[in-house]
């Protein structure tokens, strides 16, 4: 799959001496982490889905992402009949039907991605301007002291994935 964000794009917002070859590289490595995480991306044909396997148990099952339809569920090796659960989508949720019935253990859901390539884009370049503009130091005090503060680049790159769903990931 060709990158989602170009070199030109990328480089119209982040400032860096990074050859295109090796910045190509940091943008294939983020979309694939944002893929790995949440799925693939919704292309202009709407045929894309992603297959989640998540932990069943109670009247709700939530996806990563919101979605523009289910294409099935299947809980404990059964497959659920669409009369068994309602999607709400803009909510990246299911609920199982009848009203207090609860899904099996391990549910997959198979289900078709809203189209986020716009945020999508966002993203990558939060995350590639990360690794590329990151240094060692946050902030650094030399006044008779040594003083020095480490950045928390971990929470940094949740924190731009975590704009993309709705789940922990």
């Amino acid at each position: 799959m060709t990158s989602l964000l170009t070199i030109a794009e990328c480089k119209a917002l982040v400032r860096s001496s990074v050859s295109d070859t090796d910045l190509q590289v940091v943008i294939d490595r983020v979309e694939g982490m944002i893929t790995n995480k949440i799925g693939a991306y919704q292309d202009d044909s709407g045929a894309v889905t992603i297959t989640k396997t998540v932990k069943g148990g109670g009247e709700r099952l939530f996806l990563p992402v919101a979605f523009s339809e289910i294409i099935s569920i299947t809980e404990d090796d059964d497959l659920l009949d669409s009369d068994d659960y309602r999607a709400w989508g803009d909510q990246g949720m299911a609920e199982r039907l009848p009203d207090g019935a609860v899904f099996g253990t391990v549910c997959v859901v198979v289900f078709k991605p809203v189209d986020q390539r716009n945020e999508r884009k966002q993203a990558t370049i939060d995350l590639v301007r990360l690794f590329v503009e990151r240094t060692a130091m946050v902030s650094e005090n030399v006044a008779g002291e040594y003083s020095f503060s480490a950045p928390e680049w971990d929470k940094d790159i949740k924190r731009a994935i975590k704009n993309l769903c709705f789940t922990e990931v």
